[in-house]
């Protein structure tokens, strides 16, 4: 038996056809990489944010848009007899930023009220938490509100060192 079969000549290419494919797949390789890189990240901030809420594992998540509060502080001048108004917004005024402003339970139901963002100069430890009618609705000290009536209450935080930085949330109970 003759091996007369004849193999392909390979194809000669120049050095400057070698470079410019191996700089395509280093390219291709980067880019592999730092899409890994990206997934891994993405993957890690979602379970960040799960393992930093509650430890119970049956959790609502709701999302809302939080509008910032502002408040009007006159200003008198004694040269002339003129009121100047100056709006200055809540993270200028180190108030409480909550997720949610309202809440509506039925009799009986519990929820937590979330803080999203602390005054300067104040902590978790720092808050103090308070209705305004327990008749309607009371609130713990860790923020869960519960409604014991029908009727309109509105719940309190303030800081335990600084009682002028506070937010209100206002509760809707229901039968």
């Amino acid at each position: 038996m003759d091996n007369n079969y004849s193999h392909r000549p390979r194809k000669r290419i120049s050095k400057e056809t070698a470079r410019k494919r191996q700089l395509t797949a280093l390219c291709v390789i980067a880019f592999i990489v730092l899409m890994i890189i990206i997934l891994i990240a993405k993957g890690c901030s979602k379970d960040s944010k799960k393992s930093s809420g509650s430890s119970n594992s049956n959790t609502n998540t709701v999302t809302t848009t939080t509008v910032p509060v502002t408040a009007t502080v006159p200003t008198i001048t004694t040269e002339a007899a003129t009121v100047e108004t100056t709006t200055v917004s809540s993270a200028q005024t180190g108030e409480f930023k909550m997720r949610k402003y309202t809440y509506a339970l039925a009799v009986g139901e519990t929820d937590t009220a979330w803080i999203d963002e602390y005054p300067d100069g104040t902590t978790e430890d720092d808050e103090r938490w308070s209705s305004d009618n327990d008749k309607i609705a009371t609130v713990d000290q860790y923020g869960h509100i519960t409604g014991v009536a029908p009727g309109d209450c509105y719940i309190t935080v303030r800081s335990a060192s600084d009682p002028t930085k506070e937010a209100q949330i206002k509760v809707m109970v229901t039968d």
